[in-house]
């Protein structure tokens, strides 16, 4: 029997003996909206910062591996993982998953051997990213890497809300691994160590590299699918209302930053912000894309060693239709309507924006109606 298959053979052993003995949920992920569970001690927000200024300010000679392996021993305290897998950086050798040298455009976790491979060249996989400093790629290398390891503590711990029974699906998996990609990046918004504009490109590269077609065998999820896991993860670590430097979450979908009032503003009673809001392109949703996806090349987790590196040679093509857009908004307070640059839409009433944000901007930073407490 191929490793593979006895792997997951032992995969499926392991959640039978879950589901029959409650000592296995002690294995359980920390849950969304919970801290994490007792007796795990994170690492501190001055380590994630440290990584920061390590991307910022490090020597160019060598950085990439110098922050890979800085983030892996991050992720590997930050998760608690019982074992660290062994990273393997590009020329490096693999022994599992075909055992050969890792080379672009190879990026997976292999459960068998316990290895994970980071040997992307961002530029050639993603067209976004060629317009991008090696600095502001790292933080793409950070997502892919979380991602990964997200993979790895799947294994470990269980899929948290993406358990979904016995079924074991790849795209399971991978929400699984999105959602525990947001925890990471979540706690590190949380400790200041990222920002809102870093997440937000950083999160729109991630997007731009999936697998969106539902009818394949290796579909990871559309774009919302993917976004709504990687959210449920980051809001665990945040929350609604809280306060990121200049910005603000405002919703699960959005942030903003409030512009400085000018006279303009004060006489028409009006509000204005710089925003983030996730939204959906349908015009130009995919139909047919036949890869199984650059993050977390899942094939690796699940198939047999040739369609593993089938699966890495397509990696890169994929074709994202959701990403967090950029613009301003604009919010009329006398008459409780809002307006967003860019759209196709006519200013409107605040209640009916979908994602919910005008709407909580007008309650919190418009005066109220007289005779409204």
């Amino acid at each position: 029997m191929p490793r593979f298959r006895r792997a997951l053979g032992t995969l499926l052993l392991a959640a039978i003996g879950a589901a029959v003995n409650p000592l296995g949920l002690l294995a359980q992920p920390w849950a969304p909206g919970q801290g994490p569970p007792p007796g795990l001690t994170l690492p501190t927000a001055a380590e994630a910062k440290q990584l920061e200024q390590l991307r910022l300010n490090g020597e160019p000679q060598g950085l990439r591996e110098r922050y890979l392996r800085e983030a892996h021993a991050l992720l590997h305290r930050f998760w608690g993982s019982s074992q660290q897998p062994k990273l393997l950086l590009p020329g490096d050798r693999a022994e599992g998953c075909g055992g050969q040298r890792v080379a672009h455009p190879m990026a997976y976790y292999c459960p068998p051997s316990q290895e994970l491979a980071m040997a992307l060249n961002l530029r050639k996989s993603v067209r976004s990213a060629r317009g991008k400093t090696d600095r502001e790629l790292l933080l793409l290398d950070l997502a892919v890497l979380a991602h990964e390891w997200g993979h790895h503590v799947n294994r470990e711990q269980g899929r948290g809300p993406f358990k979904g029974g016995m079924g074991l699906t790849v795209k399971q998996e991978e929400l699984a691994a999105d959602w525990r990609t947001g925890v990471f990046l979540g706690w590190m918004l949380n400790a200041g160590a990222l920002g809102v504009d870093d997440f937000t490109q950083t999160a729109n590269l991630m997007f731009e590299m999936g697998d969106y077609e539902r009818l394949a065998a290796q579909h990871h999820g559309y774009p919302k699918d993917r976004f709504a896991a990687l959210t449920r993860g980051l809001t665990s670590q945040l929350t609604v209302g809280q306060q990121l430097g200049e910005w603000r979450i405002d919703t699960a979908e959005t942030f903003s930053r409030p512009l400085k009032l000018s006279a303009d503003d004060r006489q028409l009673g009006r509000r204005r912000y710089e925003v983030r809001r996730f939204e959906i392109d349908r015009g130009q949703q995919i139909a047919t894309n036949l890869i199984g996806g650059l993050l977390g090349a899942a094939s690796c987790v699940w198939g047999n060693q040739q369609q593993c590196i089938g699966m890495a040679a397509q990696q890169g093509k994929g074709r994202a239709d959701g990403s967090y857009t950029q613009g301003r908004l604009t919010l009329h307070c006398a008459t409780r309507s809002f307006d967003v640059s860019d759209d196709d839409f006519d200013p409107q009433p605040a209640e009916r924006d979908g994602k919910g944000q005008a709407a909580m901007l007008l309650d919190r930073d418009c005066p109220k109606p007289a005779g409204v407490s």
